[in-house]
């Protein structure tokens, strides 16, 4: 896994100022209309049911605050985020989404690769996701070296098994 400053500079080569930052309780509007958007783009057909279940969803959201990592650009305004939920020796990506505007520039590659370190560093061996069949992305978790590891009902489960982290 490159190491910070290099994902520093794949952050400033592809959205100069672009930068990392821990997620706040402000992001939260960014959250929801980017999974909102996700919902109508690749799962219209699960949308009733993500909208009835909107509170547990921004129960979840709140909770994972404290693990989820924002790339801004210069003027502060949000790009894309990375969730995660620890769980001990795996963490589980929650979701991960970059603006339309922003995809195919490795900013999806430098959030990914940020959740496997804050996970490391968090004491997680593994990280874990699932990802909807039809989602592009599932091709981002294969060339960064996830294997699969199964799938629940529409979605193919992905694991990685993570280095050991330095705190430097």
């Amino acid at each position: 896994m490159p190491s910070l400053d290099v994902r520093r500079e794949m952050l400033v080569a592809m959205t100069d100022p672009a930068r990392l930052r821990p997620a706040e309780v402000g992001d939260l509007p960014f959250i929801f209309r980017q999974e909102r958007g996700y919902m109508e783009t690749i799962e219209p057909e699960a949308l009733p049911g993500w909208l009835a279940a909107l509170d547990r969803n921004l129960e979840l959201w709140i909770s994972c605050l404290p693990h989820t990592v924002f790339c801004v650009d210069a003027d502060g305004q949000p790009l894309g985020f990375a969730m995660w939920l620890p769980g001990g020796d795996a963490a589980t990506l929650v979701s991960i989404q970059v603006l339309a505007s922003h995809r195919r520039q490795g900013l999806g590659r430098v959030l990914l690769e940020e959740f496997e370190q804050q996970a490391s560093l968090g004491g997680a061996g593994a990280v874990k996701l699932g990802v909807h069949g039809t989602n592009p992305a599932r091709l981002l978790y294969e060339v960064t070296g996830y294997d699969a590891a199964g799938r629940e009902g529409d979605y193919l489960l992905f694991s990685k098994t993570l280095g050991v982290a330095s705190a430097s």
